[in-house]
């Protein structure tokens, strides 16, 4: 809670008890920023917005975030979509992805997600 961007979202959020201020410190990040996460997340706080689920299997893993998605969530996201393992789940991280080392890594991932 150091940062300027987490001190100035806390008169937003108003947390009513502690995990508001855990999804808080998830979402005010570079990812869920780039991603646009943030006014969604302080819209469906505040009534303001719907929260709606991709799909129904997602809510138990969506809901507490009001659907706005951490990287941890998006590895169980892919667990539950893809059937992936944890560790499969893993190698989906954007520094995984990103990285030049793991591009045959990365072929066989999609080769899982794209059956024939």
């Amino acid at each position: 809670m150091e940062s300027r961007a987490q001190m100035a979202c806390l008169p937003r959020l108003r947390p009513k008890r502690f995990y508001d201020i855990v999804v808080q410190v998830a979402i005010i990040r570079p990812g869920p920023i780039v991603g646009q996460m943030v006014n969604p997340f302080l819209l469906r706080r505040q009534g303001r917005e719907e929260v709606t689920y991709p799909h129904p299997s997602l809510e138990p893993v969506l809901a507490r975030t009001l659907e706005c998605r951490s990287s941890e969530q998006l590895l169980r996201i892919t667990m539950i979509a893809a059937n992936f393992s944890g560790g499969e789940a893993e190698d989906l991280r954007p520094t995984t992805m990103a990285s030049k080392r793991y591009a045959s890594r990365m072929r066989d991932i999609e080769t899982k997600l794209r059956p024939v």
